[in-house]
């Protein structure tokens, strides 16, 4: 991270505890749905909940984070989250379980706000690499939450959403210590109506569809991954994890040595049609899996596809974004993201229930929709 200013360092920590905290429900909705004698249809539903309120929290989060400055706004959504775990380590029924992830999802609409800080701080030749580096954490928190819920749910089954409260309150510690603020945006009387003016004008239209489609695609095969191997190639929950965990591997090194040259020699938007290319060949590949070899090929351009494009859309979302609107428009490129975990997964479980050589159909139609409109793009500029 050569190069970088000093600021950024502590908002990866921060990112990496937040997405630590947030991913601890995933492996524990089946031992939730035994203690509260819950259908698991329900328990599910505890997830789009938190991706539900994340969708509508994320705009204004963004949009009040130009207002008042970063540092307030990300310290205000850890007070949110802080408040979900502790409802959900004490809840004795189903309701409060809602209600907590209500709470959280409150509290979890961030992203847009953490991008927008590494965007104002460092240079834009910079961003690139910056960019790259924050979804390098945002992965690993990803890989190491679930991990961890599971070796803390041998203690019982509160004490995960006890370490995630802990994690959390250690996260706003941090935060008001390390985390340095910048002075916020002046704001013009209309700056609602120079807001969706950004919002509409292009490039800023097709770059948040590009953004949507990469998004529900990728969440989609990542929500199914184990159901899929299952059904696919007879592969258990312990396989699927350390193949997920290998594709976590191949994104990390994709990220730290392959996002920047690339960039320098393709541009932004050609790195994003190469990526778009290479995921599109990897979910029509799904269709043709019949065995471990042959899904390795597949894992390893998905994994490389995925980390190239989550930094690279992101920073010509933040290019394209003016400045003093920065926050609301990464807010609400985050709002989309959130969305994607909404729908993705019911959709996916409902395809690969279906048959699983079926499942790589919507996402690709997704890569290929990503392509077409960057191609527009292109011939536009």
């Amino acid at each position: 991270m050569r190069g970088l200013p000093r600021e950024v360092y502590p908002l990866y920590a921060i990112v990496f505890i937040d997405v630590i905290g947030y991913t601890f429900l995933i492996p524990l909705l089946p031992a939730l749905a035994k203690k509260f004698s819950a259908p698991t249809f329900e328990m599910g539903m505890l997830i789009s909940t938190t991706a539900l309120c994340a969708t509508l929290s994320s705009p204004g989060w963004g949009y009040l984070s130009d207002r008042i400055g970063r540092k307030k706004v990300l310290l205000s959504s850890q007070a949110f989250t802080l408040a979900g775990y502790l409802l959900i380590a004490v809840a004795g029924d189903v309701m409060t379980l809602f209600v907590s992830r209500i709470v959280a999802g409150l509290g979890g609409g961030n992203q847009g706000v953490a991008q927008s800080y590494i965007v104002d701080v460092v240079e834009p030749s910079d961003r690139e690499k910056a960019l790259a580096w924050g979804t390098a954490a945002f992965g690993l928190g990803f890989v190491v939450g679930p991990l961890l819920s599971g070796l803390l749910l041998k203690f019982g089954l509160s004490v995960p959403f006890w370490g995630a409260t802990a994690l959390e309150a250690i996260n706003i510690v941090f935060t008001v210590l390390v985390l340095k603020d910048a002075a916020p945006y002046r704001q013009d009387g209309q700056s609602r109506r120079s807001l969706i003016t950004a919002l509409i004008c292009a490039p800023m239209p097709s770059l948040m569809a590009r953004q949507f489609l990469y998004i529900f695609s990728f969440t989609y095969f990542f929500t199914l991954f184990g159901l899929y191997l299952d059904r696919q190639l007879q592969i258990d929950s312990a396989g699927a994890g350390l193949l997920l965990a290998a594709a976590g591997g191949v994104g990390a090194v994709m990220l730290i040595f392959g996002v920047e040259p690339l960039e320098r020699r393709l541009g932004d938007l050609g790195l994003s049609q190469l990526a778009f290319f290479g995921a599109f060949a990897a979910y029509v590949l799904l269709g043709f899996v019949t065995s471990l070899p042959l899904f390795g090929v597949m894992l390893l351009v998905w994994a490389a596809s995925g980390a190239v494009l989550r930094p690279t859309l992101n920073k010509l979302i933040a290019d394209a974004a003016p400045a003093a609107r920065r926050g609301a428009i990464l807010g609400f490129a985050d709002s989309l993201n959130n969305a994607s975990m909404i729908f993705a997964p019911a959709i996916g479980s409902v395809i690969v229930g279906t048959d699983p050589r079926l499942s790589g159909i919507l996402p690709a139609l997704c890569a290929a929709g990503g392509f077409l409109i960057g191609q527009f793009t292109r011939r536009r500029t």
